[in-house]
């Protein structure tokens, strides 16, 4: 049995050996085959840019050309006027680097040639050609011609020229044989543009190249100092010459243009048989080394039909054969080097964490802290957090176990909540109804009706009360009136000083101009309260806390709560408002209080953030919608039917709750305003009721025995019956808003009701009397 380390270090470098000897074989045969594709692609690119570094000056020659002949056919250009011809025509040459000489000749024998030496252009005049020609010079500048000098006789006539003749000739331009030039006895080519009308030809357009111009431009941009090049024509006459000793000279280039290489050099690097010719590039022989070469055909250019040819040396293109072979078996030796290296060091890497491992797991397993194991290798890495789970499984499990068990504890009070505020909705309501009953028997300025005032008042707050037990377990809307959020502040600062102690000072910062909301004034009283005791809990030492409200910027109606306690941690701020969590000891808070004031907020259509201040503590900013200036103001509904007398007297009324005790409030109520009441325990009673007889207005509550609320309605708008239905709960009635609003004449009444509401309402609803 072998340790980790020696096996590892065995078997890797049994398989590093021999994978190294298959990519030395592969490296040198992928690098054989990948150089000679890049040569070949560099010889290419080296050819296609000889080829467009000749026709690039060779085109703009023509252009040049067509442009002169284009003046002279419109008479903008005239030979017979040589200082106008100069300042038209010299701008241009003076931008071409490759034209030798340019010239205008006339059917008549006249001329103007434009001859380069040097960098300096001059002008020749001719007159009378023949034996009676003459001739005269002048220096040509940007600024002007000079004075001409004196006429000297010369027996010249352009017209027996070849470029003249091949231009007489010619139906359109054309580039000329290689010919050599009169004026300076070396070769050249010509482009000629005959220029004709009506009558015939009236002259021709002549531009010059010296060969050896342009063998001294292909050379300048040879890719590499050892590559050659060669151009000829299709008689296999030289134009541009290999680079060489031999013809650094001019006057040996001038000798060697327009000869066959094969006759005039023996060794001229490049073999015109060689398979090169096709356009592919091979190997060819240069001088006694290898070289890549390869040709191609110039052409599209009229009267041009060149041959292309160019060789490259390997060794410039691929470097020496040694220099490579010596860099391989560098790279080779230096590879294995550095695999064995890491091959030891690998062994390492892997076989001490391993050990470091298994002594963690006994350690935990024993109950002991676990050490720590220092490794950069994922799966051990892996492994180590693995154990570090498992060792702190247990502990998460009783912290899950206790987080469910608290979540149950919320869900639980949560439907214990619903469930006391519909039965506390239902004695309120009674207790509501008897207490109006009981002040409207009693005569005006009795010494009772104040104190039955006092307990209708306390009867609604404690109704306030059951609002919020609603909203807490979710089974209520807010129920929005246009409200001033400044009064709501203002009317709660009391309670909110009781709470904050004597330790902490409230500050109000409240903007008077600031537009109504719609809202529900428990519900945000509730949002106020929950954010001070928050504030409170973190100034344990006392501090100050400020209420302002003000204008944003988008319109909204804000109220901004910020104190100078201990903050928000930023880990927590991003998630302030979910549910369970906060800044608070678990023995302290729930972390449900921000969730729900945040669920209020949205409720009302509105937004709320939480930022740390700058000096300290934390901010709560909330804003709500104002409501529009142009919506259209609530009639206030009639706080007594007394205001209209005799509204229900004579309705038949249909009365279903089961409650008792609500539903003899109601009956003594509606038979106090003189209408006619059926009072039914549940909806099955009612819907026998509603069978039998005829009825007004029906007034049901909603959860009952037998049948519903929602379940009486239906039946009875199945039977054809639009009557008018008020449908009366103590919890909230989500998810049946939708339905009831296609249901004509429905209203709804949250409970605890006020007794004069409820009569406001129905006598509302019959105003427009319609029975079943």
């Amino acid at each position: 049995m072998l340790p980790i380390r020696r096996l590892l270090l065995r078997d890797h470098l049994i398989l590093m050996t021999g994978l190294f000897t298959l990519l030395l074989g592969l490296a040198w045969w992928g690098q054989q085959r990948a150089l000679e594709r890049q040569a070949g692609a560099r010889a290419k690119t080296a050819l296609r840019h000889l080829d467009e570094l000749l026709r690039i000056d060779l085109q703009a020659s023509q252009s040049l050309g067509q442009v002169v002949h284009d003046w002279w056919a419109d008479g903008t250009l005239d030979p017979a006027q040589p200082e106008q011809a100069a300042r038209m025509i010299l701008p241009a040459l003076t931008a071409q680097h490759s034209i030798t000489s340019l010239n205008l000749a006339t059917a008549e024998g006249r001329s103007l040639l434009f001859l380069r030496i040097g960098q300096v252009w001059s002008l020749r005049e001719l007159e009378n050609a023949g034996p009676g020609a003459r001739i005269r010079w002048r220096r040509l500048e940007l600024a002007g011609p000079a004075a001409p000098g004196p006429w000297t006789p010369m027996p010249y006539d352009p017209r027996t020229r070849p470029w003249y003749a091949a231009g007489a000739a010619a139906s359109a331009p054309a580039w000329t044989e290689p010919y050599t030039f009169y004026t300076t006895q070396d070769p050249g080519i010509t482009y000629t543009l005959p220029l004709r009308d009506g009558a015939g030809l009236r002259g021709v357009v002549a531009l010059d190249f010296l060969l050896d111009d342009l063998t001294r431009r292909v050379w300048s941009a040879q890719p590499t100092p050892g590559s050659q090049s060669l151009v000829v024509d299709p008689q296999g006459r030289a134009l541009i010459l290999p680079r060489d000793a031999a013809y650094e000279s001019p006057e040996h280039r001038r000798q060697a243009f327009l000869k066959a290489p094969e006759a005039r050099f023996p060794n001229p690097g490049i073999r015109l048989e060689d398979d090169a010719r096709d356009g592919a590039p091979r190997r060819v022989h240069l001088g006694g080394r290898t070289a890549m070469g390869l040709s191609r055909s110039f052409e599209g250019l009229p009267g041009l039909h060149w041959s292309l040819l160019l060789a490259i040396p390997e060794d410039d293109l691929l470097g020496p054969l040694g220099f490579r072979v010596a860099g391989l078996l560098g790279l080779v030796i230096i590879g294995l080097a550095l695999a064995a290296w890491r091959i030891h060091h690998i062994a390492r890497r892997v076989a001490e964490p391993i050990t470091a491992l298994g002594t963690m797991a006994e350690t935990l397993g024993q109950g002991g802290p676990a050490p720590t194991v220092r490794s950069d290798i994922q799966e051990i890495r892996s492994l180590e957090r693995a154990l570090l789970r498992a060792d702190e499984s247990l502990a998460d499990r009783a912290r899950l176990q206790s987080q469910l068990e608290h979540s149950q504890r919320m869900e639980t009070v949560g439907t214990l909540a619903g469930g006391i505020a519909h039965d506390v909705n239902n004695q309120l309501a009674a207790i509501l109804g008897q207490l109006h009953l009981s002040r409207e028997l009693l005569p005006e300025g009795h010494p009772v009706i104040a104190r039955i005032l006092r307990a209708e008042e306390a009867t609604k707050r404690c109704a306030q009360t059951t609002k919020a037990l609603l909203s807490f377990s979710h089974q209520s809307r807010p129920e929005l009136k246009p409200l001033d959020l400044n009064a709501l502040i203002r009317d709660t600062a009391a309670l909110m000083e009781r709470l904050l102690g004597g330790m902490i000072r409230l500050h109000l910062a409240l903007d008077l101009n600031l537009p109504r909301v719609e809202g529900d004034s428990v519900q945000l009283e509730q949002v106020l309260m929950n954010l001070v005791v928050n504030a409170r809990d973190a100034m344990p030492a006392g501090g100050s806390l400020t209420l302002r409200t003000f204008l944003g910027e988008e319109g909204q109606v804000c109220m901004e709560v910020q104190d100078t306690g201990t903050g928000i941690p930023d880990h927590l701020l991003p998630h302030i408002f979910e549910p369970f969590v906060t800044t608070k000891d678990s023995t302290k808070g729930t972390g449900l209080g921000l969730a729900m004031v945040f669920g209020i907020v949205r409720a009302h259509q509105g937004q709320i953030w939480a930022e740390n201040a700058p000096g300290g503590g934390a901010c709560f900013r909330m804003c709500l919608p104002p409501i529009p200036t142009d919506a259209p103001q609530e009639a206030p509904a009639p706080t007594d039917p007394a205001g209209a007398p005799g509204t229900l007297a004579g309705r038949r009324i249909l009365v279903a709750e089961d409650e008792a005790l609500l539903r003899d409030m109601l009956a003594d109520a509606l038979t106090l305003a003189r209408a006619q009441v059926t009072a039914t325990p549940d909806g099955g009673v009612a819907w026998q009721a509603w069978q039998t007889g005829r009825f007004d207005l029906v007034l049901s509550d909603h959860r009952m025995p037998d049948c519903t609320g929602l379940e009486l309605l239906e039946r009875i708008r199945a039977t054809g019956s639009t009557v008018p239905f008020i449908l009366v709960s103590g919890q909230g009635l989500e998810g049946m808003e939708a339905k009831l609003a296609k249901v004509p004449r429905v209203r709804l009444l949250p409970k605890p009701f006020e007794l004069s509401r409820l009569l406001a309402l129905m006598a509302e609803m019959l105003g427009a009397s319609g029975t079943r």
